[in-house]
């Protein structure tokens, strides 16, 4: 095969993507199949890739705090229906609509549920004011956690998270030091470490470099 030609204005041409679909059919079928779940694994990896550097172009750029005025925009736009209150369906849309690179459910829930602070179900304008830093903010874990689990089953496993320690903590782990910390962050005993366990971790060691609070994960 050959690499997509680039045209001068850095624009991959059509018609290598079409050459590039073509060698993907032939590759799914060479063989028998053989090697179809090798195309899945890249595909996955490749759509990781591609989300991550869409995120890091943006990452860091949400002005937090925001401010008054732009609180005011934003509030309005989630707030379309007038009631004073925003859903997890309001915040989700407003994400969707006017930050597609922020658009990833588990970081959207997370930060849902750090604002709701009352745990009413609902975002008044005043904890909305706090919304789009945890919205960077679990974003980057998330990205952080996609990266640990290798099988793509939104979990880490005690294997992918001792494997991955450098990259986590900074440093490799004993076997024992991995089973201690797996378990701490492993806050249900089901021998897998969800995103709502990473974050709750993370927010926990972050918390005097961000006024995250005691956040409800569950």
């Amino acid at each position: 095969g050959h690499a997509a030609s680039v045209a001068s204005d850095g624009k991959l041409e059509a018609p290598e993507i079409s050459d590039f679909m073509k060698a993907l059919e032939s590759a799914w079928d060479f063989d028998g199949g053989s090697q179809q779940e090798d195309i899945k694994k890249m595909l996955v990896e490749a759509k990781k890739y591609v989300g991550r550097r869409v995120r890091e172009q943006s990452l860091g750029k949400i002005e937090y705090p925001p401010a008054p005025e732009k609180v005011d925009e934003m509030w309005k736009v989630v707030d379309y229906n007038g009631n004073n209150v925003a859903s997890l369906a309001e915040l989700d849309k407003m994400v969707v609509e006017n930050y597609p690179q922020y658009d990833n459910k588990p970081a959207i829930m997370r930060a849902y549920h750090a604002c709701d602070r009352n745990k009413n179900g609902f975002i008044s304008k005043r904890e909305f004011t706090n919304f789009l830093g945890y919205l960077d903010y679990f974003t980057k874990l998330w990205d952080k956690f996609e990266g640990i689990d290798d099988d793509h089953d939104r979990r880490i496993d005690f294997d992918e998270m001792k494997s991955h320690a450098k990259e986590i903590f900074g440093r490799e782990l004993t076997d024992e030091s991995a089973t201690i910390l797996f378990n701490s962050i492993d806050r249900n005993n089901q021998g897998k470490v969800l995103f709502y366990e990473f974050a709750a971790f993370f927010a926990t060691l972050d918390r005097k470099d961000f006024s995250i609070g005691k956040l409800p994960f569950e």
